[in-house]
C-alpha cells in the first residue's frame, strides 16, 4: 500500500513539474522604467515586482535620491529611453535562470517582448548595454557575447566612440 501511495505521489509531483515547465515562464506588464536595465512589472498572481533582467549591464542614470554630484554614464540616458519605447506599458514573457533574486531584491529574468524577442538582445544589439556574466545565471552567454561583438564592430551606441 506505501509503495502505491509513493508511486502516485511521484506521478503528482511530476505532472505538477511538468506542467510548470512547458508554459512555466510568468508573464506581467511593465508599468514603470528605472533606467535601461531595471523596471517594474505587474506579474500575473504576484503584483508589481522589480525586475533586473539577467547579463546585461546598461549605463547608469542620476535619480532624484542620488547625491548632487552624480553624473550620468555615457548613453544611459539612451538606454533608458530605449527600453521606455520599448518595455512601458507592454506585456512581457520572464524566464528564470538559476538565481531567483539580486542582492538589491529584484527579481533576475531574461525578459521577452515578444515569445520570441528578448530585451537584452535588443539592448545590446544597439549598444546600450553590456554582458555581465554573474554564475550561475550563464544560459545565453555565447550568443550574448556575440551580439556585443557584433555591435561593438558596427560602431553602435556605447561602442561609438
Amino acid at each position: 500500500m506505501f509503495r502505491y501511495l509513493f508511486l502516485f505521489g511521484a506521478m503528482i509531483m511530476l505532472l505538477v513539474g511538468c506542467q510548470t515547465s512547458e508554459g512555466g515562464e510568468l508573464q506581467g506588464t511593465v508599468v514603470n522604467i528605472v533606467d535601461g536595465d531595471t523596471f517594474d512589472v505587474n506579474i500575473q498572481g504576484m503584483g508589481d515586482e522589480r525586475v533586473r533582467p539577467i547579463m546585461v549591464d546598461a549605463p547608469e542614470i542620476c535619480h532624484q535620491h542620488d547625491p548632487p554630484e552624480c553624473e550620468p554614464e555615457p548613453y544611459g540616458d539612451e538606454a533608458t529611453e530605449f527600453a521606455t519605447e520599448v518595455l512601458l506599458g507592454e506585456t512581457v514573457y520572464l524566464e528564470q535562470d538559476e538565481s531567483e533574486r539580486d542582492q538589491y531584491d529584484r527579481l533576475l529574468f531574461y525578459v521577452y517582448v515578444e515569445e520570441d524577442r528578448m530585451f537584452q538582445e535588443m539592448l545590446l544589439e544597439e549598444g546600450l548595454a553590456e554582458v555581465a556574466v554573474f554564475e550561475p545565471d550563464v544560459r545565453y552567454e555565447e550568443e550574448f557575447y556575440e551580439i556585443q561583438e557584433e555591435a561593438q564592430e558596427d560602431g553602435k551606441g556605447m561602442w561609438s566612440e
